[in-house]
């Protein structure tokens, strides 16, 4: 069998067919290309959204702190005698930045006595459909002044000081008087 050759027949045992479905299975076809670009567009597409969203949630959050932060400006500016209480409505503010903001102040009254509250209101100079950011910040405001109240609590001090020195003096005039005659009596009294 050293010299004889075997020829086989591959029409009859289909070797080309096989070879050829091992090609086709080993490279993509037209349509699988086109599905999966199709699928990474639709995915592309999505990932953009959501980074648009989460881009406009940044920036609404940066323009919601920069409010809280405009409107405890403003507060203390009141507190502090810079700005009036009385009510003002969309008075601009000096800010850096593209966008302008405006704050309102305004008063209520209260079903408590002896405080009444002030109001704050800071928001973007846009037009309402931008939707522009809004914070209102209230704070309670005694209706008696802080200087009235601390010379009345002067007042009562000094007239709570002068009775305790009145009593002090009437029981050390009393003490000293028998004390002395005391003494005086001792001393007097040996030769």
């Amino acid at each position: 069998m050293v010299g004889t050759t075997s020829h086989h027949d591959c029409s009859a045992c289909g070797c080309r067919a096989r070879r050829r479905t091992q090609r086709l299975q080993q490279a993509f076809t037209l349509l699988e290309v086109i599905l999966a670009l199709a699928i990474l567009g639709a995915a592309m597409a999505i990932f953009g959204e959501v980074m648009q969203l989460a881009n406009q949630n940044a920036l609404d959050a940066q323009a919601e702190t920069q409010a809280q932060i405009l409107a405890s400006s403003v507060m203390d500016e009141i507190l502090a005698g810079v700005i009036d209480d009385s009510p003002a409505n969309r008075q601009p503010l000096e800010t850096e930045g593209d966008v302008r903001w405006v704050y309102s102040v305004s008063s209520g009254t209260a079903t408590v006595s002896g405080v009444y509250p002030v109001i704050v209101e800071v928001e973007q100079d846009l037009e309402a459909r931008y939707k522009p950011v809004k914070f209102r910040l209230v704070r309670w405001f005694s209706t008696t002044p802080e200087g009235n109240e601390s010379e009345e609590e002067t007042a009562n001090s000094q007239q709570s000081q002068q009775n305790a020195n009145q009593s002090n003096n009437a029981q050390q005039g009393g003490a000293g008087t028998a004390g002395g005659a005391g003494g005086a009596g001792s001393a007097g009294g040996s030769p």
